[in-house]
């Protein structure tokens, strides 16, 4: 289960940072080289719980720019740059989405 951390000072994630067939313009957020195809958001709270850090699911929240697919959203602790987070979480779901 998710460790405690505190929740208002969380970096938060939606699946369409690491989707592949997004652009940077649609929001992804980690190079092409790291994105996945059609991320989840139960591999991302996976990949979370590999990297060891405390997290929380918003379920039925949508991405502003994607307002019609509700995965939710995810608060992870904040304990590094955002854009390490986002690099060693895509790194984690490559190697989830491989197995």
């Amino acid at each position: 289960m998710a460790k405690e951390f505190d929740a208002d000072k969380a970096w938060v994630l939606w699946p369409e940072y690491f989707d592949a067939q997004r652009t940077r313009d649609q929001g992804r957020r980690v190079k092409k080289g790291l994105a996945v195809q059609e991320p989840q958001m139960v591999n991302i709270v996976k990949a979370v719980e590999r990297l060891g850090l405390g997290w929380k699911l918003e379920e039925g929240k949508s991405y502003p720019g994607a307002w019609w697919n509700k995965q939710g959203l995810l608060l992870v602790e904040n304990n590094m740059p955002k854009s390490a987070l986002l690099v060693k979480i895509a790194q984690e779901l490559q190697k989830i989405q491989r197995q």
